[in-house]
């Protein structure tokens, strides 16, 4: 029994390896998952922006920043979902701008996003484009972000204080 319990402990390891491999299609340290967010397809495109942003990785910033203009709405969704769950403040010049996006899925993630960056000068942003936007689902989550950012107007972000 003791055998078959190692056996079987050594072939699950291995078979989560190789899933892990076949996901990230060989992504090691030398930034897999950033190559493959700038040279996959679209499927591993947006599975890279996902795991990036899931683990708030910095060094794909520039990426992902990039890929909120990207022809591909999936990607452009998911890049902004991703600086969002960074809480990447200066991106929010380039998150922005998809509020105003063709697909209904990168505006909400975009709204998401600048709620998730908890800076309140998305508000004037979320509540213009909230009254331009159609789709009642759309503008539900522009006007939450919005009110949800109200609760930081006046605050000073720590980094920006001057403490000696």
């Amino acid at each position: 029994m003791l055998s078959l319990g190692g056996d079987f402990l050594r072939v699950g390891r291995l078979a989560l390896l190789g899933l892990v491999a076949f996901v990230c299609g060989g992504c090691g340290e030398e930034g897999g998952y950033v190559k493959q967010l700038q040279f996959g397809t679209n499927d591993e495109r947006v599975r890279a922006a996902s795991f990036l942003g899931a683990q708030r990785d910095v060094r794909a910033i520039p990426h992902l920043r990039f890929a909120l203009r990207d022809t591909f709405s999936e990607l452009r969704a998911k890049a902004a979902w991703a600086l969002g769950n960074m809480g990447y403040k200066e991106s929010m010049r380039d998150i922005i701008p998809l509020l105003r996006d063709p697909h209904r899925r990168v505006r909400q993630q975009a709204a998401v996003a600048l709620m998730q960056i908890e800076e309140p000068e998305a508000i004037g942003a979320l509540e213009l484009a909230g009254v331009a936007e159609k789709d009642e689902w759309v503008k539900g989550d522009m006007k939450r972000a919005a009110k949800y950012l109200q609760q930081f107007l006046g605050e000073t972000d720590v980094g920006e204080s001057t403490f000696r």
